[in-house]
């Protein structure tokens, strides 16, 4: 019997013409896309970009959270001397002793403990980031613990910044103007800095939220 050149199996490979040539098996037969778990490999490769991408921009919101809670101390650590030596001149200028500042225990430059909490959030954030970057499922679970409690700390952080002026004044006393002392420190800051931390309260509560949204969705989950 005579096999027509063209014909194959897909089962048992190529065939053999009659005299002998091997016949080439039918390339349409590998073109149909393989299924894996219900899905194409066309539609697996669409979902991994998508899991890709979803965790990035996670990613990307954890590192801008550690570097926006890095900036008050970094500040701090720059101009805190002017700003406590201008809290202190409008204190004396007031007809009081610069050193009640330091007698109740206050300070306007970043420096020991003060540095704590905020270097520690931040690296906190990092290690959240770098461990969703690498795809761990640690990351994740890690992110559900510290980012709510993130959110929670900084609203404590911008109440607490909210109601500033009523505590300084309070251990102040009544001979103080404790309005002017703070807006004489905070002068002593450049402009931009002071525009980029008064949106940093409201940025990283944000950034937060959404960090925990873009885990939640199916496209967030390894």
């Amino acid at each position: 019997m005579r096999i027509n050149s063209g014909h194959y199996s897909p089962h048992f490979g190529p065939l053999m013409s009659a005299d002998g040539g091997c016949l080439r098996r039918d390339r349409t037969a590998s073109a149909h896309p393989t299924i894996v778990y219900g899905m194409t490999t066309t539609e697996v490769r669409a979902d991994i970009r998508t899991r890709t991408r979803t965790v990035n921009v996670a990613v990307a919101l954890q590192f801008l959270f550690a570097l926006a809670y890095l900036i008050v101390p970094v500040a701090g650590l720059i101009f805190g001397a002017d700003v406590q030596a201008a809290a202190e001149a409008e204190l004396a200028g007031q007809g009081l002793s610069p050193t009640i500042l330091a007698d109740k225990g206050i300070r306007f430059d970043e420096s020991g403990t003060a540095l704590v909490i905020p270097v520690a959030t931040a690296a906190i954030a990092v290690l959240l980031a770098c461990l969703n970057l690498a795809g761990k499922r640690a990351g994740r679970i890690l992110t559900f613990i510290f980012q709510p409690l993130f959110v929670i700390m900084d609203v404590l952080i911008l109440f607490s910044q909210s109601s500033q002026v009523q505590y300084l004044q309070s251990l102040l006393g009544g001979g103080a103007d404790a309005q002017a002392v703070i807006d004489a420190a905070y002068g002593a800051y450049p402009a931009w800095l002071l525009t980029i931390t008064d949106g940093r309260g409201a940025f990283t509560v944000a950034a937060s939220l959404v960090v925990i949204v873009l885990m939640l969705l199916p496209s967030g989950r390894k």
